[in-house]
């Protein structure tokens, strides 16, 4: 800006209207420029239009008024705000004083903060009529779809990860990705500002990080291929961090400093959207422990006096085809006992295997099939272990998924491939998504079936795995017959078709 004096060194009030803003003009009622600065002639005649507009508008509206006021248009693309100041000592202003700011930056922001509000809206518009009918990976689903068009319509993503923070394990567990290739099994990324990248340095301290040279952050961990550009926030709820999103592109000019505030923006609607279905997910789970519950306390006293009802029998019964019957009568209440505690605890088991057993199939094609279970409860890979054993197949069953990978690798070393791979979603060393890794990375034509009991899934196991390949999820408990059905169909389907118990 040039200096406001004379070539003599006095001030030049000419010259400092010329320098000001984006445009000086004095304008009369009518609307015509008596006189404007050279920065002002030099705009295209819409915009010096709309310039005499808005002033003699604000000079006609408000012909008593002596205030500044201000009016806004738009021309050429752009956004403009003219300050419009009555001129005169007396009567009834017929000039004003006008200056032109070119505020489309700031309109733009605005814009898209509008824009972020309303895809926000969308993000938390969960209605239960929507929302009530759907399981656990069709809410997780529906979420997926509308963070990921926000992420598209607000950034331009393309490349982007969602993780959410496991507050006891300090682990940010992978939700929704696209174009960044997981961490290899393994290997976790922790909510820590050392060797955990971008990620684990936003997810410890809560703030955001606009990273314009990936390559030479020494905090950055390879995410997408050729990353040039990345921008990293929290998910914050309440301030309290709980999760990350992450965005990358291969344009080093793809983000900018006004990206990383929406970001943040957009990035508190997701937590409140997440947090939102956690929270369903949860009640729906300890509404079914509570349900199961209610039906145990209210049949454990009839089973109760039915028992005692037994035990008196036996005692006065003779010996013979009477106590034959007395003895099947006890083995059935057993087991009707034991079904009652296991509902009582929230059943999770496998339904109906009373109804299939001794139905050997010679035409299954399980037939000499090598299948794997992966479930840390015994009950479960017991009774698919024969389920499955009846079919014809040779089931490995492991407790661990520690046990589990190296089995996988073993397969693959051996040339002895398994068949099918079932495996529970929520196991104390490993979650389902690494056995699904897993066996997909030693043969990726094997078909995967996930587990999960009451639809919960605290890995997000489900929709990450569908999103690769997931041949199909059940929801403990499930019907023996349907276990059967679905594994006969992943292995001669294809492509296999998804279910949902």
């Amino acid at each position: 800006m040039a200096s406001p004096t004379n070539e003599s060194g006095s001030f030049d009030a000419a010259t400092l209207l010329q320098e000001l803003a984006d445009g000086v003009g004095v304008v009369d009622a009518s609307g015509e420029i008596l006189w404007m600065s050279q920065r002002l002639a030099l705009k295209e005649p819409e915009t010096l239009r709309k310039f005499a507009d808005a002033a003699s508008e604000a000079l006609r509206e408000s012909p008593t008024q002596r205030r500044t006021q201000l009016r806004r248009f738009r021309a050429c693309g752009r956004s403009f705000e003219v300050s419009v100041s009555p001129l005169g000592n007396g009567g009834t202003p017929t000039r004003a004083l006008a200056t032109l700011m070119n505020v489309s930056p700031r309109q733009r922001l605005l814009d898209r903060v509008e824009t972020v509000d309303a895809m926000g809206a969308q993000l938390l518009d969960l209605d239960a009529f929507i929302v009530n009918p759907l399981n656990v990976a069709e809410r997780l689903k529906l979420i997926e779809g509308r963070v990921e068009q926000g992420l598209r319509d607000l950034f331009a993503a393309a490349h982007f990860e969602v993780r959410l923070l496991d507050r006891t394990s300090k682990v940010l567990e992978l939700v929704v990705h696209r174009g960044i290739d997981p961490l290899p099994i393994g290997q976790r990324m922790k909510a820590e500002p050392e060797a955990n990248g971008i990620t684990g340095w936003v997810a410890s301290t809560g703030e955001s990080v606009l990273c314009l040279d990936p390559q030479h952050d020494p905090r950055y961990m390879q995410g997408m291929v050729s990353c040039r550009c990345a921008l990293t926030a929290p998910l914050l709820l309440h301030d309290r961090v709980v999760g990350t999103v992450n965005l990358e592109s291969g344009d080093p000019r793809a983000f900018e400093e006004e990206d990383r505030l929406l970001l943040e923006l957009y990035g508190r609607y997701m937590a409140m959207a997440l947090n939102i279905l956690d929270m369903l997910i949860v009640e729906r789970y300890t509404t079914n422990q509570r349900v199961s519950g209610s039906v145990r306390d209210e049949i454990v006293t009839p089973v109760r006096l039915m028992r005692e009802s037994l035990e008196a029998a036996k005692a006065s019964a003779p010996a013979g085809a009477t106590m034959e019957a007395l003895e099947r009568l006890e083995k059935n209440i057993g087991t009707l006992e034991e079904r009652l505690k296991a509902a009582g605890d929230g059943y999770k088991g496998v339904l109906g295997v009373d109804r299939i057993q001794g139905l050997e199939s010679p035409n299954s094609p399980l037939k000499n099939k090598r299948v794997m279970v992966v479930d840390d409860e015994a009950g479960i890979r017991e009774a698919i272990s024969t389920i499955l054993g009846q079919q014809g197949a040779k089931v490995c069953a492991y407790e661990t998924g520690d046990a589990a990978l190296a089995a996988l690798k073993d397969a693959t070393s051996s040339g002895n491939p398994f068949a099918v791979v079932l495996s529970d979603v929520r196991m104390p060393d490993r979650n389902g998504y690494e056995i699904f890794r897993a066996a997909k990375d030693a043969d990726p034509d094997v078909p995967v079936i996930l587990m999960t009991g009451f639809g919960y899934d605290p890995h997000h196991s489900i929709v990450r795995s569908s999103q690769e390949g997931l041949h199909c999820f059940l929801f403990k408990p499930f019907q023996a017959q349907q276990l059967i059905e679905e594994v006969h169909k992943a292995l001669t389907a294809l492509p296999a078709a998804k279910c949902s118990g």
